[in-house]
């Protein structure tokens, strides 16, 4: 199982910094907190056929909870 990551990213699609959280080099979420929207995450799917992304809750939610801190305005 590869180690979750994390990084603060520029998109062009946003109009503010995302939170961008990987398992190796594969992106798994974007946690954003664009103007009249609030914080969303969005969580892309496993690119590997027949499987699903599996992570240890509680070291997902610490990067859930960094991004919060990191994003929020």
């Amino acid at each position: 199982m590869n180690k979750l990551t994390a990084q603060l990213a520029s998109v062009p699609d946003r109009e503010n910094v995302v939170y961008e959280i990987y398992s190796g080099s594969v992106q798994v979420a974007e946690v954003s907190n664009e103007p009249d929207i609030g914080l969303r995450i969005e969580i892309f799917p496993c690119p590997e056929p027949s499987r699903i992304w599996s992570f240890d809750f509680n070291e997902f939610h610490a990067f859930v909870e960094q991004a919060k801190r990191n994003i929020a305005v």
